[in-house]
């Protein structure tokens, strides 16, 4: 049985600023620690931001990447850092670290602003420039996070593959469904453009600068002006979308994250889901991007489901 006594805690940060750090082991053990902080510093608008956790053993200096953790800030569960205030950490170390016997550790901590590394790429001329990964991906094949249309917070499932969240019709948290646009466009969800404004826009609010979610039109641009593959990476399904021409040596890879229904993780590996900015003209709809192995179209879909999002600017 793996024992792991935290008595060490290193934080290295920029700003904004990380104080007030613990760790604690769970007695009797059952292969989960308690890390907690305070996170000060954050501006307005500055986008998301994700904890990057690293276990080092300080007997033989070996690092192990700590990837299966939840974070809570004030008591309610997230997917990242995007406000000020004490977090709390779970971390299932037995599942990171298998049966390790580790005597003292040191958990070192960055917060890395979640667009830093994120490539952008023109697909054709005068198009936009597509994010190389979903919102909450860390690598282009990865799912990333799940929302409702209008929602900015996102949600992830856990390993057994449910949500916390019910993305579901009868949820009254999903503010945008059963409402007419221009029931949301007197609420100040919606533009007089009719796409969301950017403070509903989950791209803008989540990565900030330019970054929002992508129109219709350019999910149904990026069908008619791309080459797309179905194919994997890294063992991921999903479609490479391909530029033409000057841009065949440019590409984005949509991974199959599936979608949210009610509190099930469902139809990953094989449907393919994005949200765009754009309502469909009733009060339960939202425009999407859609590809099944039979082919990708835009089509209206509830706006409760969990989706993806692929940031453009």
């Amino acid at each position: 049985m793996a024992i792991i006594a935290v008595t060490a805690i290193e934080f290295v940060s920029a700003a904004p600023e990380v104080t007030d750090i613990t760790a604690k082991q769970r007695y009797p053990w059952n292969g989960l620690v308690d890390i907690t902080c305070k996170v000060s510093g954050i501006e307005a608008d500055a986008g998301g931001y994700e904890f990057a956790v690293v276990a080092v053993n300080k007997e033989t200096g070996r690092e192990y990447t700590v990837s299966n953790f939840s974070i809570q800030h004030n008591g309610e569960e997230v997917p990242d850092v995007c406000a000020n205030g004490d977090y709390s950490l779970l971390w299932n170390a037995r599942e990171d670290m298998g049966q390790v016997v580790i005597e003292r550790m040191t958990v070192r901590i960055t917060l890395e602003a979640l667009a830093v590394s994120v490539g952008k790429i023109q697909l054709w001329e005068g198009g936009p420039y597509w994010a190389d990964r979903n919102i909450g991906a860390k690598k282009p094949e990865d799912y990333g996070l799940y929302f409702w249309w209008g929602d900015t917070k996102g949600y992830r499932p856990s390993l057994d593959g449910k949500f916390s969240f019910n993305f579901g019709e009868n949820n009254s948290a999903i503010y945008t469904y059963d409402k007419s646009v221009a029931e949301l466009q007197s609420a100040g969800w919606v533009t007089s453009g009719v796409v969301l404004t950017p403070a509903h826009d989950a791209a803008h609010v989540k990565w900030g600068g330019s970054w929002r979610m992508p129109t219709k039109q350019e999910f149904d641009d990026l069908m008619s002006k791309c080459d797309r593959t179905r194919t994997t990476m890294n063992g991921v399904g999903g479609y490479i979308f391909r530029g033409m021409g000057d841009y065949a040596s440019n590409s984005i890879f949509l991974p199959a994250a599936g979608a949210g229904n009610g509190t099930w993780h469902c139809y990953s590996g094989s449907e393919c889901h994005c949200w765009s900015s754009v309502p469909k003209l009733n009060n339960f709809d939202a425009c999407e991007f859609f590809s099944y192995w039979g082919g990708p179209y835009t089509r209206g879909f509830r706006r409760y489901f969990g989706l993806s999002i692929r940031p453009v600017q």
